[in-house]
């Protein structure tokens, strides 16, 4: 197994200008065979009837401008952020393909003959997800649970990329999430495997993964084995709002990586990681400064290599349809990172808040969420402070890797 604090550092990435203009892009294109198949990137430049700059929504949003509107020549980590409408299959393995291109490529987190493990987001189970359509129009894989279309593009790139061994990873909440909405099929394509980290088979037992320099009551974590024997581990959240921590995205989703059975109290999810020490108020939220070091602590013991992160269609007002107020938000956005801090710090500014908002201010204040949300710290930070990534635009390369169907005469 790889090092993982050798493994988790931001490479500059080549072949671009100071702007974050890809200078060899449609040589890229060209090469990969998507120009053939009539999809051609955007440009770097903008006419007066062009429609703003990735950089510009987010300063018209937050009043901050990430790093290629700065006189930062050198950003200290690169996000790419796509417009995308819908999931169509073609459309969206370009998509991240040229994502992946944008950041410096993959080759520096995988090699060839790899054991990659891709870890879903698929909270709250199928009861839920059956009732998504009814209630809103969308089924809970466009508006909270990771998109197959997602998964399978990814799991091709990484198989193209030399990964010799895939492992779609989730503690999931039945097998029914699993099997009724395009996982398992997925996984058959990709010729992958599917562990349930609810169960650790084909182990005895779970791991207890020690936590360095502690923040909360748990000191150590009950881990499936397999996470710790990856020499790349992938994310692929929805970026969404989330009535306990604020926002999630690629760092909240490493919640989902414990067993559900030792972390609950007395219903069907994770109660104990949302309390504080003496595990009163889990119901209530009032203990969520320990959530979201919680969130932190699990991303120390099992960083991620690689975050792609689906904005495309998801929700507003929760992170999922138990939450008052949760409703259908289209952002057409998608966001790709080596960083996972980085990504959810663009994630946030999505939602029109500034990721480095001070602790109960932001996405991060009670008064941000309808509901029982009573506020929490800013975890962007706290990652930071533990050397997770950089949640700062102002020093984030923010990279336009959106790919059109415009075809250039």
């Amino acid at each position: 197994m790889m090092n993982d604090q050798n493994e988790c550092r931001h490479m500059k990435s080549p072949g671009r200008d100071n702007t974050g203009c890809q200078i060899s892009r449609r040589q890229f294109f060209k090469t990969s065979g998507l120009l053939t198949a009539g999809l051609l990137s955007g440009s770097c430049s903008r006419g007066p009837n062009q429609p703003e700059t990735m950089q510009e929504s987010v300063l018209k949003k937050t009043g901050i401008a990430p790093a290629v509107n700065h006189a930062y020549e050198d950003p200290l980590v690169q996000v790419a952020q796509a417009t995308l409408y819908n999931y169509d299959p073609v459309q969206l393995k370009a998509t991240i393909q040229s994502s992946l291109e944008a950041i410096g490529g993959i080759a520096d987190i995988v090699k060839t003959g790899d054991t990659v493990g891709i870890k879903l987001n698929m909270t709250g189970g199928q009861g839920y997800a059956a009732n998504c359509v009814a209630q809103y129009g969308f089924d809970a894989v466009e508006l909270y649970w990771t998109h197959p279309g997602i998964l399978e593009a990814v799991g091709e790139l990484l198989i193209d990329a030399g990964a010799g061994r895939i492992i779609v990873m989730e503690a999931v909440y039945d097998m029914a999430s699993y099997t009724n909405w395009g996982y398992r099929d997925a996984v058959i394509r990709l010729g992958a495997e599917f562990a349930d980290l609810n169960n650790p088979a084909p182990y005895g037992d779970f791991l207890n993964i020690e936590v360095p320099d502690p923040m909360t009551h748990w000191g150590l974590y009950y881990h499936h084995g397999l996470l710790h024997e990856l020499d790349c581990f992938v994310t692929l959240p929805k970026i969404k709002r989330h009535s306990g921590g604020g926002m999630t995205g690629a760092l909240k989703n490493m919640i989902g990586s414990v067993p559900l059975s030792l972390y609950q109290k007395s219903q069907a999810w994770r109660e104990k990681l949302h309390c504080n020490d003496d595990l009163q108020n889990a119901n209530s939220y009032e203990g969520c400064s320990n959530l979201v070091r919680t969130i932190v602590e699990l991303n120390q013991i099992r960083p991620a290599h690689l975050s792609v992160c689906d904005a495309i269609r998801t929700a507003d007002n929760g992170e999922g349809p138990w939450n008052t107020g949760f409703q259908p938000l289209a952002l057409n956005t998608l966001i790709t990172s080596k960083d996972p801090v980085a990504a959810d710090a663009i994630g946030t500014t999505l939602f029109g808040h500034d990721p480095g908002a001070a602790d109960r201010e932001g996405p991060f204040a009670s008064s941000s969420l309808p509901g029982n949300f009573a506020g929490t710290d800013n975890y962007l930070r706290i990652a930071e402070e533990r050397q997770l990534g950089i949640h700062r635009p102002e020093v984030i390369g923010l990279v336009d890797a959106t790919v059109s169907t415009y075809v250039e005469s």
